[in-house]
């Protein structure tokens, strides 16, 4: 299932999210992880010493952090990009890439609710075309069997109507209360 939600990520009571970085190298990580890393600035410490960097673009590892942290598994995903310029095709590839592994690492850790932000890669790709790669992702994935919720939140009222009319034209049936069957 997916939640579509106006809020903050860093607030959500999912036992996982997923945060981005440059997998490049160790301090080039996005702003949802820096917040992360200024509310729980010894998980964030703790995760920086446990990720085994280069992670190559799209590519997404699993971190559960010991010290005290909102969530108890960390998705550190490497979207962002500095070095290469990438085309609008190849921003998406990463953006479906990372989510997808996002994902089966959340349901091999037995994961029930996974937050996550739109994932633009730093902004490096628009809102809309993210949220369509993401909602490509989320479509076929077959987690009827699991009890995996992906809890998507957007930071305003505009940002939530966009992600459930891309949701709708994905073909993603929209019950009462925000939840997405998939």
């Amino acid at each position: 299932m997916i939640e579509i939600i106006q809020g903050d990520v860093l607030t959500s009571d999912a036992d996982a999210v997923i945060l981005a970085i440059d997998g490049a190298k160790r301090g080039m990580e996005g702003n949802i992880a820096r917040a992360y890393a200024r509310r729980w600035p010894d998980a964030w410490m703790e995760i920086e010493d446990e990720i085994r960097y280069p992670i190559r673009l799209g590519r997404t590892v699993a971190i559960h952090p010991e010290n005290e942290s909102g969530f108890p598994l960390v998705l550190i995903a490497s979207t962002l990009n500095h070095v290469d310029t990438l085309d609008e095709q190849r921003k998406a590839a990463m953006v479906r890439s990372a989510l997808s592994e996002a994902i089966q690492l959340a349901i091999g850790h037995r994961v029930r609710q996974l937050a996550t932000a739109p994932m633009t890669g730093g902004w490096q790709l628009e809102l809309e075309p993210a949220l369509a790669a993401m909602m490509s992702v989320l479509k076929p994935i077959g987690v009827a069997h699991h009890t995996l919720t992906v809890v998507l939140h957007l930071l305003s009222q505009e940002h939530t109507r966009l992600a459930t009319e891309i949701a709708v034209r994905h073909g993603i049936d929209l019950p009462t209360g925000g939840r997405l069957s998939l």
